[in-house]
């Protein structure tokens, strides 16, 4: 017999009892939809990670004071002097691959506007801050360098700040006041979201000098955004960063520095581990299975016993017996497989619209269906179809003609 015959004929053994084929396939279904649709879910939380840090800037690092240790205190007594407004203007000037920089001076204060009120963290900053962070105003305007070199009391709001204390009515040119200073509104920013806990929404903005000198008192910064012109050389530019910054800080590294690839890193850590836990779920359910193929194969076996007797008294060899029988049980995890990958790209969808109508917004996971999980989770049905088949077809290939023509 041809292998088209073979194939042929293993479909009809299977359409000749539907329902016992259908639960057969029910493990590989489940476990080639369940690889499907979990990588297709972690993959599309990967690309909305990634595109909600890369919404807020790219080639980013990320320049903050440390607190020394015990042994680097007393190696370094009163040779700390923090970081500094100064420090930040000396990096922009000294490495050309730094395209902008953003000094940030985070202030806990109480806003108020009239009888409403609220608490939050008000940044001070530089004009460079909208284009490095990638957050502009929707009305009015950002910081201007004159607001820096005046020590301006003007502000811009973030969306749910402003609702707080206008009420939907328009914040420009409005005054407010922030720690008992009066300061007046010149800009509301666009709605941008939160990420990693932070409402961007929330936040506030005032020119970094009049931070500085209004409510610190010194020149000390909270922390401090470098944009990178290229990033390629974010490691480079890094290192630089390092350098300079401990060479004016009498060598003591009382900073850290972290980058968005650092993040994006994090993040593929931790959904590596999804992964594995998703992925040791599918393979458990496609050994289930592939157990249940052998069980049934098993079970055709002792039930077509006198027609594999038959077979081999007309001339059919242990090989025929044996590729027959595989083929069955790799045609039940092909199907098992094929439908497999439709359920699982139909769960993949129904995840996405799902979280769709869940978050605020109506924002959409998005699944991200891979080929190569595709191709992987389908070739990998029928490897357990030719894994768990193989014994039956085995045993079925050495049944004595004889006694499997005797067999009732």
């Amino acid at each position: 017999m041809s292998w088209l015959q073979l194939v042929y004929g293993a479909i009809q053994t299977l359409a000749g009892n539907k329902l016992r084929s259908g639960l057969t396939m029910l493990g590989v279904i489940i476990g080639v939809a369940a690889v499907i649709s979990m990588i297709s879910i972690v993959e599309g939380g990967k690309q909305k990670i990634i595109e909600a840090i890369e919404r807020l800037g790219t080639n980013l690092l990320f320049v903050s004071p440390k607190e020394l240790t015990e042994e680097e205190q007393r190696k370094y007594p009163g040779r700390s002097k923090g970081f500094k407004y100064e420090d930040a203007l000396y990096l922009k000037a000294q490495i050309p691959a730094i395209a902008d920089i953003a000094p940030m001076v985070s202030i806990p204060a109480k806003l108020k506007s009239g009888d409403r009120e609220f608490d939050g963290t008000v940044s001070g900053t530089l004009p460079s801050y909208s284009s490095v962070r990638n957050f502009h105003v929707s009305e009015g305007r950002f910081i201007l360098p004159l607001d820096i070199e005046e020590w301006r009391r003007v502000a811009i709001l973030g969306q749910d700040v402003a609702a707080r204390l206008f009420d939907g009515a328009s914040p420009l040119g409005q005054d407010i006041k922030i720690a008992d200073e009066r300061f007046v509104v010149v800009g509301l920013m666009e709605r941008k979201g939160s990420l990693h806990g932070q409402n961007y929404d929330e936040m506030v903005f005032i020119p970094v000098t009049t931070a500085m000198r209004r409510f610190k008192g010194s020149d000390l910064i909270s922390y401090l955004l470098v944009h990178v012109a290229d990033r390629d050389r974010m490691k480079e530019v890094g290192d630089q960063t390092r350098q300079l910054l401990v060479s004016r800080h009498d060598g003591v590294e009382d900073f850290k520095i972290n980058s968005q690839e650092d993040f994006l890193k994090a993040v593929d850590r931790t959904l590596w581990t999804f992964r594995i836990v998703l992925g040791g779920i599918a393979f458990v359910s496609l050994l289930v299975g592939g157990i249940g193929i052998m069980n049934i194969m098993l079970v055709t076996v002792t039930e077509r016993t006198g027609e594999i007797g038959l077979r081999k008294a007309v001339g059919a060899r242990q090989k025929d017996i044996l590729t027959q029988f595989l083929i069955e049980s790799v045609t039940i995890s092909l199907f098992g497989g094929l439908i497999g990958i439709l359920f699982g790209i139909l769960l993949g969808v129904g995840f996405g619209k799902a979280v769709a109508l869940a978050l605020p917004g109506g924002a959409d996971w998005g699944a991200v269906f891979s080929p190569a999980s595709i191709v992987v989770a389908f070739f990998f049905s029928i490897a357990v179809g030719i894994f768990f088949g193989l014994y039956p077809a085995y045993k079925a290939s050495k049944l004595d003609p004889t006694e499997a023509l005797r067999y009732e």
